[in-house]
C-alpha cells in the first residue's frame, strides 16, 4: 500500500499526458522540497578508488545525501563546492561535513551516521551544526528529531523500502543466510521469495507511479532512458536490480544491507559507506578543506564560476535528468570552469555516452579503462555506466 503521506507529497505528478519538459519540471519542483534520501545510492568507494582527490583538488559535488562529499575529507582538498537543489540533502551533507571534522570521538560519529542515533540528539546534532550556513543551524534545531529513533529510517526512500521489507518477510537474519549462498542461488532466492510480491497489483501499481520514481530520485526524463536501455518495465527492471545487488560481494554491500535489513552490518567495518569507517574519521578530523554549500542549481553554480576554478567534478546521475541541448550546455559549462586535466564523473542508467552524443568528445576523453573497472565494481547496481572523463581544453 502507498502511505496517504506519500501521496499528499506529490499530488501534482499526476499528469500522463504533459509535455516532458513540464512534467519533469514539476518533477524537479516536488523532489527539491521533501526528504528524499538518507544515505547516497553510488558506491562511493568505487569514486574514492578512481576519483583521484587529494590535497591539491578543488572539487565541485552534486551532494546527494553526502556520503562521498564527507568521504572526500579524508584525502584532505583544498575545497569542496557542494551543490544541491534539495535543502535536505544539503544539510544533511552538511552535517555529515562536521561531524566528519569536529566529533569528539569516533563513537558519536558512527551512532549518528552508522546506526542514525544519538542518546542526546537535541543537543549533539544543533552543536555539530554549528559554523554551518544560519539556515542550516535553523534546519537542524528544527529537525533534530530524527535521530532520536534512527535517521536510517526516515525519508521517502526508507518509507518505501519499509513497506517492502514488511510485504516480503525480509531482515538481516534471511540476509546472512543468502549471503552463504552462491551467486546462482541468490538470484533464485530473490526470484523465490521478492518478485512474487513485487508482482502484486498494489505493488505493480506503485512502481509504475510518479510517486516510486520521487522515492528513487529517477525524474521521467531518466526514467525513459533506463526502460529504454533496459528494454523492461519498471517492475521488471526493480526485479533485475535486486537480483544484481545479490550477485556481488553481498558480505560488504551495505546498499543490499540497507535495502534487506534496514541497517548496516556493524559487525564488519568493511560493510558501510567508506567516510563511516574508522581510518577515514581519523584522516578527516581537522581537515583543512574549505566546503561551501549552494542550495541552487548547478547551472547558477557554473555560470558564476571563473575559468580554472575546478579540478574534479562529480555529477551524480544529474546528466540523466537532462535532455541533450542542456548535457551540452553542461558540458560546455564544465569546459570553462575546469583546470586542464580535470576529471568528470558522471553515473548513467543508458549505454551511450554523452560526450559522443553533444559532440562533445574533443574536449571530453572518456577514461575507457578506468570506466570500464568502475561500472563493474559499482555495488548499488543501479546504473549501466559509471564514467570517468578527462578535460582537454
Amino acid at each position: 500500500m502507498v502511505p496517504d503521506a506519500l501521496r499528499r507529497a506529490v499530488p501534482n505528478l499526476r499528469f500522463p499526458r504533459c509535455a516532458v519538459a513540464l512534467r519533469d519540471k514539476l518533477f524537479q519542483s516536488t523532489f527539491s522540497k521533501l526528504f528524499v534520501y538518507n544515505i547516497l545510492w553510488e558506491d562511493s568507494e568505487v569514486d574514492e578508488r578512481y576519483l583521484g582527490v587529494d590535497e591539491h583538488a578543488a572539487v565541485l559535488s552534486i551532494t546527494g545525501a553526502g556520503c562521498t562529499v564527507a568521504g572526500m575529507l579524508s584525502r584532505r582538498p583544498v575545497c569542496i563546492d557542494a551543490v544541491d537543489i534539495n535543502p535536505h540533502h544539503l544539510a544533511l551533507t552538511a552535517l555529515k561535513v562536521n561531524a566528519a571534522t569536529r566529533s569528539p570521538t569516533y563513537h558519536e560519529f558512527y551512532d549518528l551516521f552508522g546506526r542514525g542515533w544519538s542518546p542526546d540528539p537535541e543537543m549533539t546534532v544543533p552543536r555539530l551544526a554549528e559554523g554551518l550556513p544560519d539556515w542550516m543551524q535553523r534546519y537542524w534545531r528544527r529537525h533534530w528529531a530524527r535521530f532520536a529513533t534512527t535517521m536510517l529510517h526516515k525519508g521517502l526512500t526508507a518509507r518505501m523500502l519499509h513497506l517492502l521489507r514488511r510485504e516480503v518477510g525480509v531482515d538481516g537474519p534471511w540476509l546472512r543466510d543468502v549471503i552463504r549462498l552462491p551467486a546462482e542461488e541468490r538470484r533464485r532466492a530473490v526470484d523465490a521469495r521478492i518478485a512474487p510480491v513485487l508482482a502484486k497489483p498494489h505493488f505493480k501499481a506503485f512502481l509504475k507511479s510518479p510517486i516510486q520514481l520521487v522515492s528513487l530520485g529517477i525524474n521521467f526524463q531518466q526514467r525513459d532512458r533506463l526502460v529504454e536501455a533496459e528494454g523492461l518495465e519498471m517492475v521488471d527492471y526493480f526485479v533485475e536490480h535486486i537480483k544484481r545487488v545479490a550477485s556481488t560481494d553481498l558480505a560488504t554491500n551495505w546498499f543490499g544491507w540497507y535495502v534487506v535489513a534496514g541497517h548496516y552490518d556493524h559487525d564488519n567495518p568493511d560493510a558501510v559507506p567508506p567516510y563511516l569507517r574508522r581510518d577515514r574519521f581519523e584522516r578527516s578530523r581537522g581537515a583543512p578543506t574549505a566546503v561551501r554549500y549552494h542550495k541552487r542549481n548547478l547551472f547558477d553554480v557554473l555560470s558564476q564560476a571563473g575559468p580554472g576554478t575546478w579540478s574534479h567534478y562529480t555529477l551524480c546521475d544529474a546528466p540523466d535528468w537532462l535532455p541533450a541541448e542542456a548535457q551540452k550546455r553542461l558540458l560546455a559549462e564544465i569546459l570553462r570552469t575546469s583546470r586542464d586535466g580535470a576529471i568528470v564523473l558522471a553515473r548513467s542508467v543508458e549505454g551511450a555516452c554523452m560526450v559522443e552524443r553533444t559532440g562533445m568528445d574533443r574536449h571530453f576523453r572518456r577514461l575507457d579503462e578506468v570506466s570500464d573497472a568502475a561500472t563493474a565494481e559499482d555495488r548499488s547496481r543501479q546504473y549501466r555506466r559509471v564514467n570517468f572523463y578527462r578535460v582537454a581544453h
